[in-house]
């Protein structure tokens, strides 16, 4: 059964959408999960890559060719267009294939129509058909590049609302996507507000770091922070905050 949509409280989205994407890959990490990181999709523009959402999953499976001729005749539905037109506004679209460059899920139009609706951006293991537009478009698109080939030729969308496998990423229905221009993370919706208050306070540290080894501070001790290090933070931080 379709697990129904939450919206993320406007406090967390907006601690997330505070602090890069490494920082949260590195904040996962600690937790011990090491396979939250997107590898291999980047966003297409810079300019329309940071963006944070529950997942709206997708799944999509090698095509089987009577099921592709039925869809494309009209004897049957299409699940491609039932799962993109039932995501919410908000949402992230997220696509599993299990990794297919070289044909795309979806080109412009789909994308226009995602956008127009509020949907938050997109994570999709195809390429994208229309990449030269999508890239100028105000909408995050995270996908393997340019591939003006019909997903038909190889894959199709099966069903949406499950759990599903993105390369090595886990995402299921729910799970909070923030992207930027470093890429995606998955993050399980249960520990994000542990992980956007440790990521906003791993920012504060490695600014003050920063700031020490622009005014010529050696990297031993400093970085990564020994106890001296880790004292003079915690004092500054402390002298920073509202009494």
């Amino acid at each position: 059964m379709e697990k129904a949509f939450v919206a993320i409280p406007a406090d967390l989205k907006a601690k997330l959408l505070s602090v890069a994407v490494p920082t949260i890959s590195a904040v996962l990490f600690k937790k011990g999960f090491n396979s939250r990181f997107f590898a291999g999709l980047q966003p297409l523009s810079e300019k329309a890559s940071r963006f944070c959402g529950p997942a709206w999953t997708v799944r999509a499976i090698p095509v089987r060719e009577d099921l592709r001729a039925k869809i494309a005749s009209g004897e049957l539905p299409s699940p491609n267009r039932q799962a993109f037109d039932s995501t919410p506004a908000g949402a992230v679209l997220v696509c599993g294939s299990g990794l297919n460059p070289d044909v795309a899920v979806m080109g412009d139009i789909i994308t226009t129509s995602l956008m127009v609706r509020g949907v938050a951006g997109a994570v999709i293991d195809t390429g994208v058909s229309d990449a030269n537009l999508i890239a100028t478009m105000a909408f995050p698109m995270v996908c393997t590049g340019s591939a003006p080939v019909s997903s038909f030729a190889k894959v199709m969308v099966i069903d949406h609302g499950l759990p599903i496998g993105v390369g090595n990423v886990a995402v299921f229905p729910g799970d909070i996507i923030v992207g930027d221009p470093n890429g995606a993370v998955c993050i399980p919706r249960d520990i994000a507000e542990a992980v956007a208050d440790a990521a906003v306070e791993q920012e504060a540290l490695e600014a003050f770091i920063l700031a020490r080894v622009h005014a010529g501070a050696a990297l031993e001790g400093t970085y990564p922070p020994n106890a001296d290090t880790m004292a003079a933070y915690r004092s500054a931080r402390a002298a920073q905050k509202p009494h």
